[in-house]
Formats: C-alpha cells, structure tokens, sequence
C-alpha cells in the first residue's frame, strides 16, 4: 500500500439517508454525502516497511493510588520525525492499568493540553462506574458553545446539562473506581479508558486519547491460561498522516463528517510492529480502539484462534475460530499456539468477512498484515498451560433473564440540511433522560437498526447478555457478556443487562465514534 490519506466514508450518510435531506452550499444543492468532503485529506507519501520496529508494551501501573497527566508529547509513531499527540502520560496508547477486582482504585487526571482543545472527561469503557466517575459527556460550554448536531437547549446549569463533573483545562479530576459489580469484585476483564467529551470524542481519540485497563481476579488466577509476559494487550487503531508525520486533523473544519479512517494501522502505537515468541501458548487480547473501522483477525499460518474472552471477561466455554470480527470498541481475548511453527514468522492479519460480497455500510474490514510474531526455534522449558474446556459460568441474573421486552431502542436518521442520527427519534441532550431502571432489576431491551449503515451499539453501566440476533439464538462466541454490539443494517438485537449497585444516569450510544458525535447517543436513568 503505497498512499495514506484520511478516507471520510460518503457512503456511511448518503446509505443511511435513503433518499434524504438535500443541503442547499453556496447555491448549489448537494446529496448529503457530499457534506462529508469537508475533512481534511492527507498527501500521498510512502509507506514505512513492515515489520521493522519493535511491538511497544505499554508500561502497568498497578497502584490504588495512580495519577496521570494528560498532555502533548511527541511519540515516535513512524520513522523520522516524531508525531505530536494528545497523550495520557506522555505515551500513545496511554499506560495501561492493571488492578485486582473489588480494590478501589483512584485515578487522577491532571488537564494539561492547550486550552483551545476544551473541556476533557474520561470513560472507562466496559467498567461498572458510578455516574460521577463514568465520563458524562457533558453539554455546551464557553468553549464549546453550540452543538452542530444536537439542539442542546441553552442556559443549562452546570448540574443539569453534566458540566460540573467535566475535566477543564488547567484543572484535575479524580476519579474512584470500586471494581465491584452486585456487590462483589467486579469480573476480571479487559477495558479500556478514552475521553468521552459531547461532540469531540472522535477528535480525542484520534489524537491519543486512549488507554488499556486489566482486572485480574482469582478466578483466572486459577486457570492454566498464558500469563506474564505471555499475556500480550494489543490496541489496534487506524490514522492518517502527512508527509512530516504528524496526524490529519479531519475534524478540523466545519462539520458535517462521517465515518473518519485512516490507512496507517498501528498496534501499540507502532506501525506493523514485530514481536519475539516462544514456541508456546500466548494469550493475546486484542482491542478495537479505531474510530470507526472494523478489522476482521486471522493468522496468516492458518492456525485457530481460540477465543477465550469478549469484552466482558472470560466466556462460559473456548471456541475456536478461523477469524474473529471486532468493530470499534469491542474487545476479544484468544489463546494462540505457536508450537507448529517454530523458527519461522506469523503474520496477524485482518481480511474480508468470509461469504461477504458486498460488506454493508461500515461494515468493510481493514484488509492487510497488522503485525509479525517471529517464532523461537525452540522453547527453554514445556509448555504447562492449556485451555480448559469451563471457563467461567455465566452469573446467576443471565441466566434467568427473558426475552420480555421492558425497552426498545431505534436507530434511525433525520433529514433537514445537516442530517443527524437519531436513537427513538431524538439526538443527545444531556439534560434529558429517556428511560428510567430500577436498581438491582434486570431488564431486556431490543435496539433495532432501521438503517442501512453498520453500528456498534455500547450501553455504559453493566454487562449484557445476549439473547436474541434477529430472533437467533446468539453464536457460540456471542453467548456471553459484553458491553458492545456490532449491529448491521436492519439487523435487531435483544439485550438482558443487570442494574446493581449505582443509581444515577448513564449513556448508550454508538461507538463509531463520528455516530457518536453527530447524535447517535441518549441516556437512561438508574432510580433507587
């Protein structure tokens, strides 16, 4: 692959819209997918060659006591000149936490990016928050004074519209995670933390905003799964970059822009990196943090990936699988044996979905190697791990749970000159609630995409359970927890989630992030 430029997918809106509003531009009327040029593309340039630099493992902090700045910094992201980034802790991805369940651990922010870039507030997505320390996207500000997408009403107070709990610049946050979940340690699991701020949470992220968190617990503890330094967190995201190496800003210019990628795939923040193996089991956990790009994972030496983890921590039973789909934000955990290829290289791949002639909208996967193990000739000692046939059974309040329906969420899009997306008709206002949960009930929900573009549905507070695709029972690597859905176009899902511990208001939204800022959220409340 010879060009990289930012890619602003036109097909995402003009799809979705279905024969939808025309926008009226200098005189000239324009489909809507014409609005979506407005990103800024970066100049064609040779690609680095594959495979040279090393994988970076984020540096663990493990305290219960942790402070991180978060700041610019210049990373070393491609060969030659360093890229300048918005960073948690000066590094990209940001130092990744790794705590025990049910150890309450506090995490101070400190803001110190230039002023201009607003108010910050961080998300510690796939954990069990109370509403105060869950990332709230707030509401308009002096800095972000109106909202493109969303008719957020003025004059808010600071309470209604989530602004006081908001991380402004020059100012610091701490933020206190319990890690319990129904009043016990929360389940060990792989999460992450990005900033979550109403509008620009695309823009963050795509100029670093984003971290790793790990829950260990003694359930896992227990299982002859890969550990240390065979126990390998891997973030994949996608960017673009001129020819001095620093990031296209796509956001930069007047919205409207929809479906932002870029062509160069960094994993760790590395470009193609290549990583030392032994002969043996590892366990990689690999995390979608792209803004808006699935990537579709095999090995390029044929062997199954066993998935012992999604999102949520360990599944009920392994499945081995040829490929395994992640859509932004979500999360797999598999078990890979190196042994039959000792002294030779494995490539991790993303390729097209298999059967899939046409992917949908937002559906088309990364198709190329995104990083290189280079296997040992041989090992120093056996390989005493293994993969149980039991994992971890599902808790008590999934497996009860029915398909009743107590809440039903549509996806749609609005007309008008700047089509918005919609969830039951509305956008986001930070000052309305959309439905009301008891605390320590279970419902189900059916969110339904009436579109024809691809979503990835994330419902902050708790972990789901899925019961239904489409009225199917799940797939092997479904039936499970998770925290996001991939959600195809006219595709309905059916949801069980457990409200427990923490009243307040929480999100759900899409985690294509440009969805995400251009409306496609709204909030429940948790009631005592």
């Amino acid at each position: 692959m010879t060009e990289h430029r930012a890619h602003l997918s036109r097909r995402a809106f003009i799809g979705a819209l279905g024969g939808g509003a025309l926008a009226v531009i200098a005189g000239v009327r324009l489909r809507p997918d014409a609005l979506l040029a407005l990103g800024e593309a970066a100049p064609a340039w040779a690609a680095p060659k594959p495979f040279r630099a090393k994988l970076p493992i984020p540096r663990v902090l493990r305290g219960s006591d942790i402070k991180i700045p978060i700041r610019p910094a210049r990373i070393r992201v491609l060969p030659g000149r360093p890229t300048t980034m918005w960073t948690f802790g000066g590094t990209f991805p940001g130092p990744t936490i790794r705590r025990r369940a049910g150890e309450r651990t506090r995490v101070t922010f400190t803001h110190r990016l230039p002023a201009k870039v607003g108010e910050l507030t961080v998300h510690l997505h796939g954990g069990h928050n109370r509403t105060q320390y869950d990332g709230q996207p707030g509401g308009l500000t002096k800095s972000h004074p109106h909202s493109f997408f969303c008719p957020i009403p003025q004059g808010l107070s600071a309470r209604a519209s989530g602004n006081n709990l908001l991380l402004r610049p020059g100012h610091k946050k701490t933020y206190v995670y319990d890690l319990i979940e129904d009043g016990i340690p929360e389940r060990a699991a792989f999460q992450w933390y990005h900033d979550h701020r109403l509008d620009h949470t695309g823009r963050n992220v795509w100029h670093g905003l984003a971290g790793m968190w790990i829950i260990d617990d003694e359930v896992e503890d227990a299982l002859p799964l890969p550990k240390g330094d065979r126990d390998i967190p891997l973030m994949i995201v996608d960017r673009a970059f001129d020819r001095h190496n620093q990031l296209t800003n796509p956001f930069g210019g007047r919205p409207p822009y929809d479906g932002v990628t870029g062509n160069i795939v960094l994993v760790n923040g590395a470009y193609k990196p290549r990583h030392a193996v032994l002969p043996q089991r590892y366990r990689l956990r690999i995390l979608n943090a792209g803004n808006f790009r699935p990537y579709n994972v095999y090995l390029s030496n044929h062997e199954s990936l066993v998935q012992v983890g999604t999102d949520s921590g360990l599944m009920p039973a392994p499945v081995a699988r040829d490929r395994v789909l992640l859509g932004p934000a979500e999360r797999a955990e598999v078990i890979v044996d190196f042994s039959g290829s000792a002294g030779r290289s494995v490539n991790l791949l993303s390729g097209p979905v298999t059967g899939q002639r046409k992917p949908p909208l937002g559906a088309n996967p990364y198709r190329g190697a995104l990083m290189q193990f280079r296997v040992a000739p041989s090992a120093p000692a056996p390989d005493e791990t293994s993969v149980p046939d039991v994992l971890r059974p599902l808790p008590a309040w999934a497996q009860a749970a029915t398909k009743t329906v107590d809440k039903e969420w549509k996806i749609s899009i609005s007309g008008g000159f700047v089509p918005s997306w919609l969830i039951n008709g509305r956008t986001f206002n930070p000052a309305r609630v959309d439905h009301r949960v008891k605390l320590g009930t279970t419902e189900t929900w059916r969110i339904t995409n009436t579109t024809v573009s691809t979503h990835v549905m994330h419902m902050h507070h708790t972990d789901w359970y899925l019961l239904e695709r489409d009225g199917r029972p799940p797939d092997p690597w479904e039936d499970c927890l998770k925290d996001s859905f991939l959600l195809r176009p006219r595709e309905s899902i059916l949801v069980a989630g457990h409200f427990s511990d923490f009243a307040g208001r929480f999100v759900i939204h899409c985690h294509m992030l440009d969805h995400e800022d251009h409306g496609l959220m709204t909030q429940f409340e948790v009631v005592a």
